[in-house]
């Protein structure tokens, strides 16, 4: 059977080899750093290795438990929805712990008529159906050519856009209301209908178990920075140029699939299909800022455990790594402010004390001594898609059906979660066994 040549390390990378070595086939996965997990990669702080990105597991992400379950025993542990933001000078708290009522009501106040009015049939759609929270489905088709000529932040009222909408299009996408768009809001809607745990021994644990179960028919080439990709002289089959301790080098395969960013993926195809690369130079993605900083004491209580921040503030969430490690703070950065405030070239030690200033008069940080910290710049960081996004993909069908043996997966096929990740690469992979293009 042939080998297949998937590009990219990240979780749409790990999920296009999960799935192509489950239909028998061996995988080339190809990453430039030096490990893969990519935007969910671990690093080690104080003998622990602790998650940068996505970590939090939702109870309907049915594709991911499977693999998390194949994979061996990694057992859960409840991670919980407590936040909390100022509104009108007071610390509005939102848990779901024995709150439910006084929620609803809360969420009502902050809607207003009109705003709830346009999002129950949008939330009414995804509960029937979580299939619904993903990009590109038929509810949300709809939506979006009713309403994508404007953004979120001319949908509803100021108040509505900036205590309900910001807080989980800033932390999803890294972008303001202004910049996400109704017809792609399914995707934060499945984020905030669901309930997460995280895995207790964390993502580092079980890509390692991961990639020794699969070694028979998962070659991983770290280290390898894909340069380009081309047509085989041939016509059949795609040229794979890449570059490795300072080497260039050049395979071909007769099948490639990419899991990069759109912006990525751009690059390597701008001299081979230009009218695609500008397709997808039109997905938008915001860099986003990490850190992870433990404390000699405790920073939350345990019914207090994490704050998000207005657009003024280039800190836009602060919060407990979990729900038993409340000395455990985990830093974002992201949204408009943060653009302008945080770039590649800021230190993390004075990212991390801007922070502490904010978070000071909630939480527990002023006289708690730094123990240790972590920090990461990530760019690109989070995808905001396009307005019309349905659109956008089906002209990038168009101009990539005639690039034979190339398929395309990623966080602007189906979304940004970990759950829709693998349903992207799931759906690749059985285009790609069925003979269909793309």
């Amino acid at each position: 059977m042939m080998k297949i040549c998937v590009i990219g390390g990240g979780i749409s990378g790990i999920a296009t080899a999960y799935y192509l070595n489950k239909a028998g086939f061996s995988v080339d996965l190809y990453e430039e750093a030096p490990v893969i997990g990519g935007r969910i990669g671990s690093e080690c702080l104080e003998g622990r290795w602790l998650d940068f990105g996505g970590k939090n597991i939702g109870r309907k992400y049915r594709r991911f438990r499977s693999f998390v379950k194949e994979c061996g025993d990694f057992p859960f542990e409840y991670f919980g929805f407590n936040t909390s933001q100022v509104i009108d000078g007071k610390v509005v708290r939102l848990a779901r712990e024995n709150r439910k009522l006084s929620d609803f009501l809360g969420f009502l106040k902050l809607a207003g008529l009109g705003g709830a009015s346009l999002l129950y049939p949008w939330v009414r759609a995804v509960m029937k159906d979580n299939a619904q929270g993903m990009l590109r489905t038929s509810f949300f088709n709809d939506v979006a050519e009713r309403l994508d000529d404007a953004s979120l932040a001319d949908c509803f009222s100021p108040r509505c856009a900036n205590h309900l909408i910001r807080p989980v299009t800033v932390r999803m996408n890294g972008a303001e209301p202004d910049e996400c768009y109704p017809g792609n809001f399914g995707t934060n809607l499945a984020l905030v209908l669901d309930s997460y745990e995280q895995l207790k021994g964390g993502m580092h644990q079980l890509i390692e178990t991961f990639v020794a179960a699969s070694s028979a028919m998962l070659a991983i080439r770290t280290g390898h920075r894909v340069t380009s990709l081309s047509r085989c002289d041939s016509g059949q089959g795609v040229d794979v140029a890449y570059t490795c301790k300072g080497l260039g080098g050049t395979v071909s395969y007769k099948r490639v699939i990419t899991a990069l960013p759109a912006t990525q993926l751009s690059a390597l195809i701008r001299s081979s299909l230009p009218d695609a690369a500008e397709i997808l130079d039109r997905v938008r993605y915001y860099p986003v800022s990490v850190a992870l900083a433990s404390y000699r004491d405790d920073v939350f209580s345990k019914d207090h455990r994490a704050m998000v921040f207005d657009r003024t503030s280039s800190l836009s969430n602060a919060g407990a790594y979990g729900i038993h490690d409340l000395d455990l703070v985990r830093y974002t950065f992201s949204g408009k402010a943060a653009r302008t405030q945080i770039s590649p070239e800021s230190k993390a030690e004075d990212v991390i004390l801007e922070a502490e200033k904010k978070v000071s008069p909630f939480f527990s940080v002023e006289e708690n001594t730094r123990t240790a910290m972590l920090y990461k710049y990530l760019s690109p960081g989070l995808c905001a898609y396009s307005p019309f996004h349905q659109r956008l993909f089906s002209e990038l069908q168009d101009k990539l059906a005639s690039f034979s043996g190339l398929y395309v997966t990623g966080d602007f096929r189906r979304g940004a979660s970990i759950e829709a990740c693998f349903a992207a690469a799931e759906e690749t992979v059985q285009y790609f066994m069925t003979g269909e293009v793309f």
